[in-house]
């Protein structure tokens, strides 16, 4: 074939090419019909054409093709074929067809010039449904242009996507077919807002889950507030509090749980009304601080506030006292034992003798007495209460002259005898056989018993503190500070201790004597401390100085000034067991005399900071506020004590 001679001529044949293209369905092929002539004239026969797709009449690109459509027929030069460069070519731009020619299955073909625009029949296979649409569809080749309305008359149109615009004069549209969130401000402003604050006018009923008494939880514990009057079965919330210390807020419960004391502080501001709740699940109790100007005002029990002389003038170096309170024993330095029936009112001598007694102990009914002697005496038991000619000395416990007894305690059941001796060691006797004995040649000062006799301690003047837990059989320690150790006590259990340095300070443990902390109480020559059974009420005296009382556990010292001589050698203190009997002597020959005592209940605590009410393990208050910054107790469960 003569390539100069070929020629190729294309006609447009729309209705032939839209006809033949519907009749294909909507693929993406269409259909094209050329004249081919050969050498001047028209060719016939059967021809092997190629079709190429470009994307620009020079420097083009080819995007679809080549494709072969062999053995096209030709007739008088005419020809029609159908062409498909598949998806993707004819998608809005410009395309030029390429083309090439040979016989048919023989030699290589002949491109034919120039490129042949693509005329819109094709594209409409690019625009046969909606669905084909690609990209942004100009505003202006929809009906009506940008700026006139289109009408949608059909109720089944559907719109599904994103729609965005000025929708404002939008009518009949169901609320339960709106989705997201409106902002308040484009809600009615008789509207209830989840995050802000609310004035209800009306009568409103809160339901929870199907009827009137189900569930409305409030879950911020801190910062839900009431005030008002409510009528019903409810309930004020309770916070556990694991701390030692607790800012106390209206309309809360706190169950304090701290093995320490833990101390809560009233609301600063209350309305009428208002209550504050405390329940004492720790082992070691509570304490209500005040702020200034408030006060409780309650029948509360007081501690250690009003003393009584008696006219019993003696070197009291030790006392001792039974769980009620009622029996007390005390050792007169030289002089002899006595005792009081009557928590200290009256005193008679049992035990009239010039040996030196230094130390006297109680079982918890006051019927088994004991005292030691210092300078090589024994340590003497009474069975019956110290009646005269009821003690006898323990055996084997006098029997050197270099045995110098300083300090005596009893089991809760008086079996059981812990005794401290000078450079000698620790004594442990059971129904007065020797048990236990550890030696230690140190300045052995004073000891403690728990109500079981399992736990002991025992204190050295110029060292530390020991404890055991199996009765004296091993020992623990040294705890607390190398000091001048001089009186030490103990709670029931053995697990609270206080004792008390000849020219420092006090100090008390809550671990049976592992770690000890010191209190408020001021540096001075303390002698003597004793404690209540649950450890919270102590007592405590120093030589040349005055009586000091604590109601919660050590925290805070008070001392006593009421009816009491200030300035005196005192030289001993003892408590009933729930701290409303003290006693205290002076130790002075000719000016001494013994103080007792007892509580006394007070219609209000001490206004500001320096008032409070305190309650033990196990016991709980209700507080109201009355106004003028008053609190009153409404219910209580135990003793509350108030200062």
């Amino acid at each position: 074939m003569n390539r100069k001679s070929l020629c190729l001529s294309h006609i447009a044949g729309v209705f032939l090419v839209l006809s033949l293209f519907s009749s294909l369905g909507q693929g993406t092929a269409f259909v094209y019909q050329g004249q081919l002539g050969s050498g001047g004239t028209a060719a016939n026969g059967s021809y092997d054409l190629q079709f190429t797709a470009y994307d620009a009449f020079t420097n083009a690109n080819i995007i679809g093709g080549p494709i072969i459509n062999a053995n096209v027929p030709v007739t008088n030069g005419l020809f029609t074929t159908a062409i498909d460069f598949g998806t993707g070519i004819f998608t809005g731009p410009s395309r030029w067809l390429g083309i090439a020619v040979r016989t048919s299955g023989t030699g290589p073909f002949t491109p034919l010039f120039p490129f042949q625009p693509v005329q819109p029949v094709p594209y409409a296979i690019f625009a046969n449904s909606a669905s084909n649409l690609v990209g942004i569809l100009p505003a202006s080749l929809l009906a009506g242009g940008s700026t006139n309305m289109v009408a949608l008359t059909n109720g089944a149109n559907l719109f599904s996507g994103s729609f965005n615009g000025n929708g404002g004069a939008v009518t009949n549209v169901n609320v339960a077919n709106l989705t997201g969130v409106l902002v308040d401000n484009q809600l009615p402003s008789n509207t209830a807002f989840l995050n802000s604050n609310q004035t209800f006018t009306a009568s409103n009923t809160f339901n929870g889950p199907g009827t009137f008494n189900g569930a409305n939880v409030f879950t911020n514990l801190q910062g839900n507030s009431f005030s008002g009057s409510f009528f019903g079965n409810g309930l004020v919330g309770w916070i556990v509090v694991t701390g030692t210390t607790m800012q106390a807020q209206i309309d809360h419960g706190y169950v304090l749980t701290n093995s320490q004391i833990v101390t809560v502080t009233l609301p600063t501001l209350a309305n009428v009304g208002d209550i504050v709740r405390i329940a004492g699940a720790g082992a070691t109790g509570w304490q209500v601080a005040q702020n200034a100007g408030q006060s409780v005002l309650g029948n509360l029990i007081t501690y250690g506030k009003v003393w009584t002389k008696t006219p019993q003038n003696g070197q009291w170096i030790s006392m001792a006292s039974s769980s009620d309170g009622t029996k007390m024993v005390a050792a007169n330095f030289g002089t002899g034992l006595f005792t009081s029936a009557n928590s200290g009112a009256t005193w008679g001598n049992v035990l009239s003798t010039p040996v030196q007694f230094v130390s006297v102990a109680s079982s918890s009914d006051g019927t088994i007495l004991a005292g030691a002697v210092t300078n090589g005496g024994s340590i003497f038991v009474s069975t019956n209460s110290g009646a005269s000619g009821s003690w006898a000395a323990i055996p084997g416990t006098g029997t050197s002259s270099s045995t110098n007894w300083t300090s005596v305690a009893l089991s809760s059941s008086g079996t059981q005898v812990f005794a401290a001796a000078n450079n000698l060691g620790l004594f442990v006797y059971t129904n007065k056989v020797l048990e236990h004995f550890t030696a230690g040649a140190v300045s052995w000062s004073c000891v403690a018993s728990s109500a079981n006799g399992n736990n002991l301690a025992a204190a050295v003047f110029g060292g530390n503190i020991f404890t055991s837990v199996n009765g004296g059989a091993s020992w623990l320690g040294p705890f607390g500070n190398t000091a001048n150790w001089k009186s030490i006590t103990t709670s029931a259990d053995g697990t609270k201790l206080a004792a008390v340095v000849f020219g420092g300070g006090i100090f008390t443990s809550i671990n049976s004597g592992s770690t000890w902390t010191p209190t408020g109480a001021p540096t001075t020559n303390w002698v003597s401390i004793a404690s209540s059974s649950d450890g919270s009420k102590l007592v405590a005296v120093a030589s040349g100085g005055n009586i000091y009382t604590s109601a919660n556990w050590g925290t805070t010292w008070l001392p006593q000034t009421n009816n009491v001589a200030t300035g005196v050698n005192w030289g001993c203190a003892a408590s009933s067991s729930s701290g409303s009997v003290l006693a205290a002597g002076i130790y002075n020959s000719t000016s001494g005399g013994i103080y007792t005592s007892q509580a006394s209940s007070q219609t209000t605590t001490t206004a500001g900071t320096t008032g409070y009410i305190s309650g033990g393990q196990g016991s709980a208050v209700e507080l109201q506020y009355i106004g003028n910054g008053q609190f009153m107790p409404v219910s209580s469960e135990g003793t509350i004590w108030g200062n």
